[in-house]
């Protein structure tokens, strides 16, 4: 009898990560043991330097004639207004965020800002009096802010997993779309990118959007802030998924939107909440039957991500961060279904900077270890997360809510052959997209994908994938 389990975990879609550009790096860490000792500790991080533009200078000038005669268009035919002479610096907002069926704590990491110093090469410059940005001895000075996604960033990518957001209201005055976007290098054509103007006359650019997801919206509609634009991709020059986010004022002077003592491009933030130049936190946690096994570009990682294991069983525990420095400390904690602390140690970094960084240790759970969902808890910087796996047969978990106005709720019957029913609870309309990952992270079926009124919803799963083939029995 095939036998199907559905895990109501807001498992996330994970698979293949890469940075700008792709280089994997063996980390080294510093380990600090409360009980017992590890099988073997292990990690690494990626290096985010660049050695080619995002963006050519003739492809930037050719972009900004082409937005200055939209904008011109656009003002001649009544439906762009004028600029508000009297409006305020505009506040940005942070303009990318993870989808809603995404339940890691972070997505993102930044890889460059803009470089202040107009001399090349190598004479670099950021807001912060620091040298986290890059030039190239052709004359190039990067002009953006840099935004990956991490970690698993093709994964990500395949599953609309980080979605591109409006920083702030205004109008759409350019797209482009359709273009390749899974490059691995530079001279890749043009960018998937929405070009949008706000009150005050700034344009912001959010460029390397993965093809078919820009919003529906066109040329001289408006938005609002927090309002969906794209999912980030790897489109034009670029050697993985990022976003590309510059800013240009009214007169089309760039515009770098950090406040610090070295930007003489604006002597205020043009953030609303601006994010500290080492933003320090933990995006996501893991656990694996292996470390990952990094391919080559563009195709997404082995994992080995692992969710049930048995007692006895070899389990790495692994921690991904962004913007990790030296001296900071992270508490690890392997807990009971009890909530009694089985293992717990302390690591530290001992270089200066990594913008993503991964860390493991592994354990061999004991041969008496009790079924049920073990807890994987990390302390860092003040944020605490936590992260549920299952040892023998674990019985059910709490069902954890998927949004600000969502509520999923366990699947009935479970476990089931031939089908099962998956109810959720809309507090008010909104889009909803119900999707069944196997353990991997990938999309088996898409259940629902659409807008949904309020009220309770229920799917059907038929143990069906999406091409309507059957999945095999397991755990999804």
């Amino acid at each position: 009898m095939k036998m199907i389990i559905l895990v109501m975990m807001g498992l996330v879609s994970v698979a293949g990560a890469q940075v700008v550009p792709v280089e994997v790096h063996e980390g080294v860490t510093d380990l600090v043991v409360g009980q017992g000792e590890p099988v073997d500790v292990g990690g690494g991080y990626y290096d985010v330097s660049r050695d080619e533009p995002c963006l050519t200078e003739d492809q930037r000038a050719a972009m900004i004639l082409d937005l200055k005669e939209s904008i011109r268009v656009l003002r001649a035919d009544g439906i762009l207004p004028a600029v508000d002479e009297l409006a305020l610096v505009t506040g940005l907002s942070w303009p990318i965020r993870g989808a809603d069926h995404v339940r890691d704590p972070g997505v993102h990491g930044i890889s460059g800002f803009v470089d202040q110093n107009s001399n090349y090469p190598d004479q670099l410059l950021d807001y912060n009096c620091g040298s986290r940005t890059y030039d190239l001895s052709s004359g190039y000075n990067h002009q953006g802010t840099d935004i990956f996604t991490w970690p698993y960033a093709w994964h990500k990518m395949d599953n609309d997993d980080v979605e591109i957001v409006a920083a702030a209201a205004g109008v759409i005055v350019q797209k482009y779309d359709g273009n390749y976007d899974r490059n691995c290098g530079f001279g890749s054509g043009n960018w998937n990118a929405v070009y949008v103007q706000h009150a005050d006359g700034s344009t912001a650019w959010y460029g390397h959007m993965k093809s078919g997801s820009l919003t529906s919206k066109s040329i001289g509609q408006s938005v609002t802030t927090g309002e969906f634009l794209g999912v980030v991709g790897s489109s034009g020059s670029s050697t993985g998924p990022h976003l590309h986010f510059e800013l240009y004022d009214q007169a089309w002077n760039l515009i770098d939107p950090w406040v610090g003592a070295c930007n003489s491009m604006s002597p205020t933030s043009w953030w609303v909440d601006q994010p500290a130049y080492y933003d320090s936190a933990i995006n996501a946690l893991r656990t694996h039957s292996a470390p990952p096994d990094w391919q080559a570009c563009p195709t997404p990682a082995v994992t080995h991500e692992e969710l049930f294991f048995n007692a006895g069983e070899l389990v790495y525990f692994m921690t991904y961060y962004r913007d990790q420095i030296l001296g900071q400390v992270s508490n690890y904690e392997i807990l009971r279904p009890g909530g009694a602390v089985w293992r717990s140690w302390n690591g530290t970094m001992s270089e200066v900077h990594y913008a993503a960084s991964y860390w493991w240790w592994s354990w061999v759970l004991p041969v008496d270890a009790e079924d049920g969902w073990w807890t994987f808890r990390v302390t860092f910087e003040g944020q605490t997360e936590e992260y549920l796996f299952a040892v023998g047969a674990p019985g059910p978990t709490d069902v954890p809510t998927v949004g600000s106005f969502a509520e999923l709720h366990a699947p009935r019957p479970n476990p089931f052959n031939p089908a099962t029913e998956i109810a959720f609870t809309m507090s008010k309309p909104g889009n909803v997209r119900l999707r069944v990952y196997d353990l991997r992270g990938r999309v088996m079926a898409t259940l629902v994908d659409g807008h949904i009124e309020a009220g309770r919803h229920a799917a059907v799963w038929d143990g069906r994938n999406d091409a309507g083939g059957p999945v095999a029995s397991g755990a999804y």
